[in-house]
């Protein structure tokens, strides 16, 4: 069911944004996307809880104690220890209530600053606003509800969470489209899309009381667990920095551009992020829905098997995220233009960068998400130097290129060091033979990705 879930959430594409595109203005589509780029960037309030909560709870469904969960030994009993994921949960509950009130915070002073300008060219303001409104109440909610997720990952009912992703995913494109349709405007459309967000968080909170919850509630769910925090807290960190100097960098690039840009330019670069952030999404379906399982066989010392189920997630992976850039890129503006958009495709150039920065960016993220199946997080290294050349590189060239300088940041900080640091770890840490393991998962993309690019290249300046 994890195809069936990104499939439908990337329906979207070509359900919704058709629509959104030529009912809407082109302020409104900038402001649209620039509200999504502000809910997105609430994975960076996580501070790297979710992923590394999931992974502790699918060490303690292998049998581990509180405290080996730094060092899983491959000689644990196998079967679940309840009392150490009652601990586990009770603690993530807290720290995620916690974030949430934090999130709020963040949104109210700097979120609502970022929006002074954008919103200055609607035409109506207090739609925008309103909209602004429900998307503070509706995030909060969101962030705190993390932990069911994360706890549903953790356990292995990825199948199940996905099923129910499909189905909610698609009530919320059905609605959208139906707004859209019958005029409802952006206040209509925020209002579609947070709804359907809340009933996500309702669903994933009955879901987890449908679990094994008999055998939480005899081991005292519900006590904040300090040694657990303690237990976390390294890994979390780690992987918090990570995603901000990764994902955050390039996301908040957006807003900085929303406060400089006619509203033409903004809604082109926000919609090429837009675009590669939903082929990226669908991509990772492969290899990310096997994560948990990963960590799984890494504490039960299943190395080989690991590798296998790692490297036939990797090749899909990049293979569908291919498909979905080289697809885009060659009838993307036709689309547009066909539909009557009132925002413009990226340029093919821009486009073809962003995208082979993008492959480059799944390549390293991938490794070093196999590597952290040891439990040892180098995020805060790869991202930090990576995410300080994409500064440098940006800041340099963006008075000589414009918004063109922040693709080429972009492959300069995955490029310059991200990929090659993190696929390098994971070959030492499993002893990968490189040729073997990358011929068919990524070596033959990156060509064909590279021949792309190149093709670009000389058509834009011929």
């Amino acid at each position: 069911m994890t195809w069936g879930s990104f499939f439908v959430r990337s329906s979207s594409l070509v359900i919704v944004l058709p629509l959104l595109l030529t009912r809407l203005t082109t302020a409104e589509i900038a402001l649209w996307f620039l509200f999504t780029t502000i809910i997105g960037l609430q994975i960076l309030v996580d501070i790297g809880f979710s992923p590394t909560f999931s992974r502790y709870i699918a060490y303690g469904m292998s049998g581990s104690e509180i405290q080996h969960l730094n060092s899983p030994n491959g000689q644990n009993s196998g079967e679940p220890n309840w009392a150490t994921i009652a601990s586990i949960y009770s603690t993530m509950r807290t720290v995620f209530f916690r974030l949430g009130l934090l999130w709020t915070f963040l949104l109210v002073t700097i979120g609502t600053y970022s929006l002074l300008k954008p919103i200055s060219t609607v035409d109506n303001k207090y739609s925008a606003w309103a909209s602004w409104a429900i998307i503070l109440v509706v995030s909060t909610i969101t962030v705190q509800g993390n932990s069911y997720s994360a706890y549903l990952q953790g356990v292995n009912q990825i199948a199940l969470l996905r099923r129910w992703e499909t189905i909610t995913a698609f009530c919320g494109v059905v609605t959208s489209y139906f707004v859209l349709i019958f005029d409802g405007g952006l206040l209509g459309l925020v209002i579609a899309n947070q709804v359907w967000q809340a009933i996500s968080i309702l669903r994933n909170r009955l879901l987890v009381s449908s679990l094994d919850l008999d055998k939480l509630l005899k081991v005292s769910v519900g006590r904040f667990n300090k040694d657990v925090l303690l237990a976390v807290w390294p890994s979390a960190w780690r992987s918090g920095l990570g995603i901000l100097m990764c994902y955050g960098l390039i996301q908040v690039s957006g807003i900085i551009y929303a406060q400089i840009g006619d509203p033409s330019s903004v809604a082109a670069y926000l919609l090429s992020l837009r675009l590669i952030q939903a082929i990226s999404q669908f991509s990772q379906a492969p290899f990310y829905s096997k994560l948990p399982l990963l960590s799984r066989l890494y504490a039960d010392g299943r190395h080989a098997e690991l590798l296998q189920i790692a490297r036939r997630g990797m090749a899909l992976s990049h293979w569908s995220y291919l498909a979905g850039l080289v697809g885009l890129g060659l009838f993307g503006a036709p689309l547009l233009k066909f539909v009557g958009s009132n925002a413009p495709f990226p340029e093919q150039l821009l486009w073809s960068l962003l995208g082979f920065g993008f492959l480059i960016e799944r390549f390293g993220a991938m490794h070093l998400q196999l590597y952290s199946t040891c439990n040892h997080i180098i995020w805060h290294i790869v991202t930090a130097v990576s995410g300080t050349i994409f500064m440098f590189v940006s800041i340099l060239l963006f008075n000589s290129i414009g918004v063109y300088a922040f693709a080429i940041g972009i492959i300069a900080g995955y490029a310059g060091f991200y990929s090659w640091y993190s696929a390098l770890h994971s070959y030492r840490k499993f002893n990968i033979n490189i040729i073997n393991f990358e011929i068919g998962s990524f070596i033959l993309p990156f060509i064909v990705t590279a021949t792309y690019l190149i093709y670009v290249c000389v058509i834009s300046y011929v």
